[in-house]
């Protein structure tokens, strides 16, 4: 294997690590569940049903409740990309346009990996697993 390959591979590897810490590093435990730091308020309030349609939660949250505090508009436009890679912003992208699951890419109580990772190999640098 020659020494660039050697090094791009290194680099990748190195990014999937920073990431995968730095996702990790959100993740906090709330009184016997673990959940995002910077959804600290909803777990003050000890509701599940904040997010999930029950007290008992059995099913991912739906995308209204995600919506109901995260503007979709203000994601598209935050995770905005040049404009030779625009249809590779996660939020607003070439095979589901707006219309992707929150938790396809985003878990609140463990890490999750973006859906493009199934094919693609793009950066995101401020993603939250």
């Amino acid at each position: 294997m020659n020494i660039f390959r050697k090094a791009m591979m290194l680099a990748v590897m190195g990014a999937l690590f920073a990431s995968s810490c730095m996702a990790a590093q959100t993740l906090k435990q709330f009184d016997g569940i673990k959940g995002r730091s910077y959804h600290a308020d909803l777990y003050a309030s000890k509701s599940c049903n904040a997010c999930h349609a029950s007290k008992k939660p059995l099913n991912l949250p739906a995308d209204d409740a995600c919506l109901a505090c995260h503007d979709l508009e203000a994601l598209v436009k935050a995770t905005a990309r040049s404009e030779e890679e625009k249809w590779q912003n996660p939020h607003n992208n070439m095979h589901y346009g707006k219309d992707v699951p929150c938790m396809e890419c985003h878990g609140e109580h463990s890490p999750r990996k973006h859906m493009c990772a199934g094919c693609h190999s793009f950066d995101y640098p401020g993603f939250k697993e």
